[in-house]
Parts: structure tokens; sequence; C-alpha cells
């Protein structure tokens, strides 16, 4: 017997709580995954919250998901496919396939429970914030090209706005870092074999690894960029207290000169 599943993973501009879920699903038993809430809301459905703004919906169907969407208030929720990031991934389960087979467009295995189920929300999970992070630097690497192109004209006052760009920069390499810590090998892989292979294989697909190496690669890069900027702008700002230290100490030598050898003699 051939049983078809699909995992759709959305991007979540609210926070949704352990209490919400459970409010929402009654009766519904969360357990924490890697730092993330995974529940069976019934037989082969489940839900997968992350803990970094994620939802993996698994046995959905899409007005299931607008519905829970708009439950929470979020206003795209009738045009989440296109108005949210989100991915979704079909798994078809078939006693031919003995160990779990991954391409492009399928997941295939032989057999479907929470942990396989966990896995997969981890997985998509993880490849939608990566997504989330790549929008976002984008934007970043726009905005750094700008200081670039007037690097020449920049000013003091551009400092504080150079500063403010610079914290914004540590903050997202902060959450970067700190959602995708999941990019480690889970706990739970470690002593099956077949899971493990199942997460390596769709980490593969969505190229995880590459992405997550191209984010860092961005984000140094924009650290590099800012740090350039400001030492520019300390520089001048250098140069102009030293112009006021000289100018200090002519004014200080026109008036000792002023006091000592011009007035007496008037």
């Amino acid at each position: 017997m051939t049983t078809n599943i699909l995992f759709v993973s959305v991007e979540i501009p609210v926070k949704i709580t352990r209490q919400e879920l459970e409010e929402e699903f009654p009766g519904l038993v969360l357990t924490t995954i890697e730092k993330s809430l995974m529940g069976e809301i019934s037989n082969n459905k489940y839900i997968f919250a992350s803990s970094f703004g994620i939802i993996t919906f698994c046995n959905f169907s899409h007005e299931e998901i607008k519905s829970f969407l708009s439950r929470l208030d979020i206003k795209e929720a009738d045009s989440y496919m296109t108005a949210l990031i989100n991915q979704d991934y079909p798994m078809i389960v078939d006693e031919q396939y003995e160990k779990p087979l991954i391409d492009e467009h399928t997941i295939k295995y032989n057999k479907f429970n929470k942990s396989v189920a966990s896995i997969i929300s981890l997985a998509l999970s993880q490849s939608v914030g990566l997504e989330i992070s790549e929008k976002s630097l984008e934007q970043k690497m726009i905005e750094s090209k700008a200081i670039y192109d007037k690097i020449e004209k920049l000013k003091i006052k551009d400092r504080s706005s150079l500063m403010s760009f610079a914290s914004s920069i540590a903050k997202e390499r902060f959450d970067i870092l700190n959602k995708l810590y999941l990019l480690d090998k889970p706990d739970i892989l470690w002593d099956d074999l077949e899971l493990e292979s199942l997460y390596n294989q769709l980490g593969m697909q969505l190229e995880l690894k590459s992405r997550f190496e191209v984010v860092e690669y961005k984000m140094s890069y924009l650290k590099e960029s800012i740090d350039f900027a400001t030492d520019r702008v300390n520089q001048k700002s250098s140069e102009f207290l030293e112009w006021i230290i000289i100018w200090l100490i002519v004014i200080e030598v026109f008036f000792s000169i002023y006091d000592y050898i011009i007035k007496p003699n008037l």
C-alpha cells in the first residue's frame, strides 16, 4: 500500500507559543526536539514549530494550513504560498523502499512515524530559515553597496548611521547562528543510521551546508565592508580633532604673545 504525505514549511511572522498550539489543538502532546516543538495532531498528521519562526505542517491540506494561519491573525494567510517564504516536499511511503531515497522532487521510504516526520520537518525548517536569512542579507548587501558608492563622501555626521548599520549586521549574524545551530547533526540521529541517511540526503538536496557557507561568506563581507567604512569616518574624525587641537594651540600661542609681548608695549 502506498501513502502520499506532504510536508509544508512556512515562515511565521509572529511568535507562536506552546500554549497557543495546545489551545489550537486540544489534547495535543508536544515534545521538544532540538529546541523545537513537535506534536501529533491525529494519525500521521504532525505539526513542527521550530525555535526560529518556522512551522512545518505534515499531512495538512492547503486549506487547513490557511485556516490555521488565519486563526493566528496572519494577514497573508490566504496567500501564504506567495506572500510568505515557504517550501514543500512530498513523501511516498511504500514497502518497496527499504532505505530512504530522496531526489529533488520526492522523499521515498518504507516507514513513517514521529521520528521520520520530525527529521524531515527539521530539514525543511532549516531550509526556509536559510532562505529568510538569504533574502535579508541581499537587502543588506544593497545597503552596503550604497555605502561603498559614497565612501569618499562620508562625513563625521554619518558615523551614527554607520554604527546603526553595523549593529544590525551584528544582530543579523547572531540571529543566523542562533537560529541555524541546528545544522549540526541532531541528537536523534546518533543511534539510527537510516534516520541519519534520511537527514543527510535531504540536507544535500536542499543544499543546506553550501547555502549556509554562502550566508557566512556574505556576513563576513558585510562585517569587513562596514568596518572599512567606519574606519574611514573615524580617521576623518581624528583628523578633525587634530586640526581643532592645532588651532587651539595657535590661539593659545597668539594670546600668550599678546599678553607677554604686545600688550606690555602698548
